[in-house]
């Protein structure tokens, strides 16, 4: 690695496994997959939310331990992905007054986000992120950004992001455990975002959904800013356990099953099925496999499209929806979720031009590990090597974690 490089760190908390990425920021500022590491979750979660502090400290433990290993680098800070029902959306506004005569200041603008959530969150809400979309100042609006601009009164409507405070904190402190130093949390769909979109797709309009074990995502852009996060409280996992019961066998041969032989077009056949079964083979009808697993997707997407019409988005974006996540590499998935949600859909990929070990992250389920860390680069939050033991960490901790010792 080169003398003075940057890197950045980045942690994907699922409910069945914790992804960690590394990024080397050169000095041309390209950027390099330097380290990755993936880990099984031994419990602890469920749906996207921590039920057992030392599942996921372990399991991120173990995914950093891999990390550090390829790259050579410690991972003591980290942009840090959010998931569950929980985690909501809102748009506010708020107004404040600026001295007669003087320019409008960062501080004003940081005193104007206070404004437009003061009074406006439950006690038992934690603030993730205010996205500013428009400013309006003496009556004037659609401004996109009025810093030293003149005027007496400031307006803004912003988009509000929180998440259950007791929820927020227990990954604060499994993290903790740890010994990560949270910097950011970022809802799991809006970071999978910043990997598989363009700013010309944000702009258009766009759906990124984000297809995981136990849950799946959504975040929708418009006019280049996040204007929505959902999240609907089931995933790929729902279609291997609808597998075993339904056709009487334990999930790990339901899960063969579902990655073998279940294709989202669902082809009409009189073929069976035969695996494995303890000391036997079992053979199943291949339509009905299809008919236990159109059921679980329908529903799936019959939820997405409720989280896209309250979003006010459903069938209105004309960059239509990206897929990713795990869920995501079933095969035709994307002509079904086209069939239900009426719109373009397509896969996502990573268009961010990245070099270095790049195989195992650009597969789907890594897209939000991969987006944690490019928002952590895009905000300058990152560890200098200066070729000595000793690193310099740039940002603050939202939640006053701390450092690892």
């Amino acid at each position: 690695m080169e003398e003075n490089s940057r890197y950045v760190s980045a942690i994907d908390v699922g409910t069945e496994s914790v992804r960690a990425v590394q990024l080397e920021i050169k000095g041309d500022n390209s950027l390099s997959v330097i380290g990755y590491g993936e880990a099984k979750m031994g419990g602890g979660m469920r749906k996207g939310t921590v039920t057992n502090l030392s599942g996921p400290a372990e399991a991120t433990d173990r995914a950093l331990s891999e990390v550090e290993k390829m790259s050579g680098k410690p991972v003591n800070q980290a942009y840090v992905s959010i998931n569950g029902t929980h985690v909501v959306s809102v748009k506010t506004d708020g107004m404040i007054t600026i001295s007669d005569g003087q320019a409008v200041s960062n501080a004003d603008l940081d005193r104007l986000d206070e404004a437009a959530v003061s009074g406006r969150m439950p006690a038992n809400r934690t603030i993730l992120d205010t996205i500013p979309l428009s400013y309006s100042l003496d009556n004037q609006g659609g401004i996109t950004n009025p810093i030293g601009m003149t005027g007496v009164r400031l307006e803004v409507k912003a988009h509000v992001i929180s998440g259950l405070k007791p929820s927020v904190d227990a990954l604060n402190r499994a993290m903790n455990m740890a010994k990560i130093r949270v910097l950011r949390f970022v809802p799991t769909a809006a970071a999978a975002a910043r990997a598989v979109l363009s700013e010309h797709q944000m702009e258009n309009g766009v759906a990124v959904i984000d297809m995981g074990a136990a849950t799946t995502s959504v975040a929708v852009y418009d006019e280049g800013d996040l204007q929505y996060v959902g999240v609907v409280p089931a995933g790929a996992n729902n279609i291997t356990k609808d597998l075993a019961i339904s056709l009487q066998i334990d999930t790990e041969a339901a899960e063969e099953i579902k990655l073998r032989f279940v294709t989202a077009d669902f082809p009409e056949s009189d073929k069976d099925i035969t695996v494995k079964h303890g000391s036997g083979d079992i053979t199943f009808s291949r339509n009905e496999v299809n008919e236990v697993v159109r059921a679980r997707l329908e529903d799936i997407f019959v939820h997405v499209e409720k989280e896209l019409k309250r979003a006010g988005y459903a069938q209105k974006l004309p960059e239509g929806a990206v897929l990713t996540g795990g869920g995501s590499r079933m095969r035709s998935i994307e002509k079904f979720a086209k069939e239900q949600l009426k719109m373009a859909v397509k896969l996502g990929k990573i268009v961010q031009p990245l070099s270095g070990v790049i195989e195992s992250v650009e597969k789907p389920e890594f897209s939000t590990a991969v987006g944690l860390a490019l928002l952590m680069a895009d905000d300058g939050k990152f560890n200098v090597d200066r070729g000595s033991d000793e690193k310099k960490t740039g940002g603050f901790s939202l939640f006053g974690l701390f450092k690892k010792k």
